[in-house]
This record gives structure tokens, C-alpha cells and sequence, in this order.
């Protein structure tokens, strides 16, 4: 075959065939030439809002539950001893305060007379954490009291 005959049927036989980056290897890397940004894909109807996760369930059960049925209950010693049971089992012990009522008033007002009891009998505060929780119903008026 002649050389330009040969050369024809190779270009015609190259030219069915594809590399899959499209690429041809050359000594030296060519120059990158800048391509269109791509087009923006089209609008789409916006996807409604995820709804906010559904609160946590509690799990625990409360170490100690004090009713504020009355103004002013009397729950210092029952609490001192219960207090003083769960630092004899485990010295380490943390507690965790939580108001369950309707009215935030009436939860701020228990959780610091719960709290104040609390440290009064010498618990340091960095072994509370105070927290509050919608009640069930409206008569709820209470503080749980959890050990951690």
C-alpha cells in the first residue's frame, strides 16, 4: 500500500474510535482552554419544609417528685434523705431539676426553691442542672428531680 492510502484507512479506522476522556496523548499536556460555565439547571418547585424533629420522649425515671399542690410544701426532709441515700450509693452523684407545669412563673419559682433547698443542704451547684417541660394538663405543678 502506498503511504497515503495507508494513512487514509488508518484516519478513517481512528475515526470511529473514541477515548472515553477524549483526550489524545501527546508528549506535553495541551493548553487547558477555558469551556462555558454549565447551564443552570431548571427551576423546580420548591420542596415544602421539613418539619422540625418531634421532641424527645423522657426515659428516665424521676429519682424524686415533688407536688407544689400548696403554696409552700414541706418536702426539705424527705428530699434531704433521699439526696442522701443516692450520695451514699454513689458519691459522684449529679442531679438533674425539672419544672413540669403549664406556667413558666410557677416552673421559675419552683425550680429556685427546689435549687436553693438543694444547695442550702450542701450540694455544690455544679451538680445541678435546671431545666423545664410543658405538663400534660394544666394542674401539673411539679418538679422531678433525676439522678445522673
Amino acid at each position: 500500500m502506498r503511504p497515503i492510502v495507508a494513512a487514509s484507512m488508518l484516519a478513517l479506522l481512528l475515526g470511529a474510535c473514541a477515548f472515553p476522556d477524549t483526550m489524545l496523548w501527546h508528549s506535553a499536556p495541551a493548553q487547558a482552554q477555558a469551556l462555558p460555565p454549565p447551564a443552570a439547571p431548571p427551576p423546580q418547585a420548591a420542596a415544602p419544609a421539613p418539619l422540625p424533629p418531634a421532641a424527645p420522649v423522657e426515659r428516665r425515671r424521676p429519682f424524686v417528685i415533688i407536688r407544689f399542690e400548696a403554696p409552700d410544701p414541706d418536702y426539705a426532709r424527705p428530699l434531704y434523705e433521699a439526696l442522701q441515700g443516692a450520695l451514699q450509693r454513689k458519691p459522684g452523684v449529679a442531679f438533674d431539676l425539672v419544672a413540669v407545669t403549664r406556667n413558666a412563673d410557677d416552673a421559675q419559682r419552683n425550680l429556685a426553691s427546689v435549687y436553693q433547698t438543694v444547695t442550702n443542704m450542701g450540694l455544690p451547684p455544679d451538680r445541678l442542672s435546671l431545666s423545664a417541660v410543658a405538663a400534660a394538663d394544666g394542674r401539673t405543678d411539679e418538679v422531678w428531680i433525676y439522678a445522673r
